[in-house]
């Protein structure tokens, strides 16, 4: 073969691999102006709809105080849900950006499962007003459990995800159970979320993967990410804990997230107990 065949074949490849360089960047920047445009649409409507509500309150033409409450709930519920998608979107990018999420590591903390169920159970509850759905944390079992070391903010935002899904895609006038046990045998504190609405697909584990959104979960709410159970997964794999999604009925769907108490002792910085907060 002669020096020019053998140039002209290098030349060849070279431009193969230059043009799935090409389709690849072209596959990122609409994938990027996707993200972003999905981030917009996201956090207008709760902001519009505050809006709207705040210029109602101070135009002076919302006079009946029931409607006020009403009002005022909404717009409680509207900024829940704007802060808790700018969180999200945090955690996506620093995710894409690192992926065993070392820029948000923060030193491990003795955490209330218990007290923090109630809390988000409070933060979501308006949620569900609307929808006559109830998020009931039962504390029996729970409550005994021993606190488990972690991350707080970021188990937080794990329990948010999941019970934040739950009241959205549940039926009218149901409710949102929250229950826990300490796992003696494994050492672990178990905390599940039931709720009655539209059926995982039959490979559950789908619900974990980025973006993925079910078509039923696309009709009952069109406005969504797929993001919040792929953050969740990540951030419990990196408690080194588990997460699972299973139907234990028809229409009934239950998430179920296992964390060990102290297994993650000596792998982080703990921080000073006295600075604990139950939120």
């Amino acid at each position: 073969m002669s020096n020019s065949d053998n140039d002209k074949k290098i030349i060849e490849e070279l431009q193969r691999k230059c043009a799935r360089l090409q389709t690849e960047i072209d596959a990122i920047k609409i994938e990027q102006t996707n993200y972003l445009q999905n981030i917009s649409h996201q956090l207008v409507a709760p902001l519009n709809a505050i809006k709207w509500h705040i210029e109602n309150l101070t135009s002076g033409r919302m006079t009946n105080v029931d409607r006020a409450k009403k009002v005022m709930r909404s717009v409680y519920s509207q900024s829940t849900i704007a802060v808790h998608l700018a969180k999200n979107f945090a955690l996506m990018s620093n995710l894409e950006a690192d992926h065993a999420l070392t820029a948000l590591k923060e030193p491990l903390q003795a955490v209330s499962l218990c007290a923090l169920a109630i809390n988000l159970a409070d933060d979501f509850q308006p949620l569900g007003w609307d929808k006559e759905i109830h998020i009931a944390v039962e504390k029996t079992n729970l409550d005994a459990a021993p606190d488990v070391l972690a991350m707080k903010p970021l188990i937080s935002q794990v329990f948010s995800n999941i019970i934040e899904n739950a009241v959205k895609y549940s039926s009218n006038g149901s409710t949102v159970f929250v229950r826990g046990r300490h796992d003696l045998s494994q050492d672990s504190v178990d905390v599940s979320i039931i709720s009655r609405g539209i059926p995982l697909p039959t490979n559950v584990t789908e619900v974990f993967e980025r973006g993925y959104r079910s078509e039923n979960a696309k009709n009952k709410y069109p406005a969504g990410t797929g993001f919040g159970l792929y953050i969740a997964k990540r951030i419990v794999d990196i408690h080194q804990g588990s997460i699972k999604a299973q139907m234990i009925s028809r229409d009934e769907a239950m998430f179920t997230v296992s964390l060990s108490v102290r297994g993650l002792e000596g792998k982080a910085r703990i921080r000073d107990p006295k600075n604990r907060s139950s939120h």
